[in-house]
């Protein structure tokens, strides 16, 4: 009986994180192309938003952190997810004003993702365990992936062929699931935990090579894969040469097919393999891709380079997560310093992500494709950086 309440657990937080998915897909592509539409200085708009977005996303973290350690963990994440139902209603109410209400907008969304991630990363801490982790992450992976195959296809038909606002209201009616799933998670039990010590834990930490070394994959997570500033700069890139949400939406489902059969595959050379070799190939490849674009840039190459990008980068995002989780619930991160080092990590990823946004911003700020060559030549090489980091990286999985 208990192992069917862990398995319907397990599905149940799989079946939150697809649904945020299909809310990334809008929020994530078709809210920079809407951007693009609304906003003749689409670029420094978004990078305004998200750097605000950001600060406000690390500042509830920390405050989540301090209260959720012992208690409250369920409620946090359920006050977070009903917040992003009021952040969707609010790009309704809003519709094409949304550029002139960027702050509010911006801290919304902050706040919102803040209070829901932080709580449902633990639930995926500690309610698996590292030995089903890499199966766990794996399944979770490919379900998202999925749902990305299918969301932009039609999101962006749906958009084409009404508008904008019509969708946002489809997504609101879609969040409101994801309020009665959280009531079928069962309260974490009460740890009796020692009290919320943010300072105490980074100085036993921060000397440890692999906490430096995972903290730094944060940083450039936070840079380029995980809503970073080249994901951006890619569907500025597609959404400018190919023009509709309908294209955007068809180009994103055939790249996160070939997507979802690299992250089967990984997880079986995983389990079986040495992964690292793998790693580096997937830090050098969307360099190659890069190189053609900018000496051949026509629509092919900009595909490739999106192709290579996605695919190889959602590897690594895999591959630096599953050492992450495996850390943060081993002998060197224990459950008395987990939310700590959770927080801290946190405060690094969206540190990396506003850095990030605001070379985009300097780059948006020019209005020169000069300068967005050179945005995209760093992250684009953080890319390669970040994969040498992984492979030194511990799976602690045991």
């Amino acid at each position: 009986m208990k192992n069917v309440s862990k398995n319907l657990e397990e599905n149940v937080i799989i079946m939150i994180g697809a649904i945020k998915k299909i809310m990334q897909v809008f929020l994530g592509p078709f809210l920079t192309a809407y951007f693009i539409k609304t906003s003749a200085e689409s670029i420094s708009d978004l990078s305004i938003y998200y750097i605000f977005s950001y600060i406000m996303l690390a500042l509830s973290t920390f405050f989540a952190a301090s209260i959720i350690k012992n208690k409250f963990r369920i409620g946090m994440f359920r006050i977070g997810v009903i917040l992003n139902l009021i952040y969707i209603m609010t790009i309704i109410i809003l519709k094409q004003k949304i550029v002139d209400h960027l702050l509010l907008i911006s801290i919304l969304y902050g706040i919102s993702s803040g209070l829901y991630w932080l709580p449902y990363n633990l639930f995926s801490i500690n309610k698996i365990d590292n030995q089903n982790r890499t199966r766990y992450m794996v399944k979770q992976k490919s379900i998202t992936l999925l749902v990305g195959i299918l969301c932009p296809i039609l999101l962006g038909g749906i958009i084409t062929a009404t508008n904008y606002e019509l969708t946002a209201i489809i997504i609101f009616f879609i969040s409101i699931i994801q309020i009665v799933l959280s009531f079928i998670l069962k309260p974490e039990e009460n740890q009796s935990l020692s009290k919320y010590n943010i300072k105490k834990t980074w100085s036993k930490l921060k000397d440890n090579n692999q906490i430096r070394k995972s903290l730094f994959s944060e940083f450039l997570v936070g840079m380029n894969i995980s809503d970073g500033a080249l994901e951006v700069v890619m569907t500025l890139i597609i959404f400018n040469s190919f023009k509709t949400n309908i294209n955007l939406g068809i180009i994103t489902s055939i790249v996160t097919i070939i997507t979802t059969i690299a992250v089967k595959l990984y997880g079986k050379i995983y389990n079986h393999k040495d992964d690292r070799k793998l790693i580096i190939i997937a830090g050098i490849i969307p360099i190659i891709s890069l190189i053609l674009v900018l000496f051949i840039k026509n629509n092919f190459t900009i595909i490739l380079y999106n192709f290579c990008y996605v695919i190889f980068t959602h590897i690594l995002a895999l591959a630096k997560d599953i050492r992450l989780f495996n850390l943060c619930n081993s002998k060197l991160v224990d459950q008395n310093n987990q939310i700590e080092y959770f927080s801290i990590r946190e405060g690094v990823l969206n540190l990396g992500r506003i850095v990030g946004y605001t070379i985009l911003l300097i780059a948006g700020l020019t209005a020169s494709t000069l300068a967005l060559n050179i945005v995209m030549i760093v992250l684009t090489l953080s890319i390669l950086i970040m994969s040498f980091n992984i492979k030194k990286m511990n799976k602690f999985e045991n």
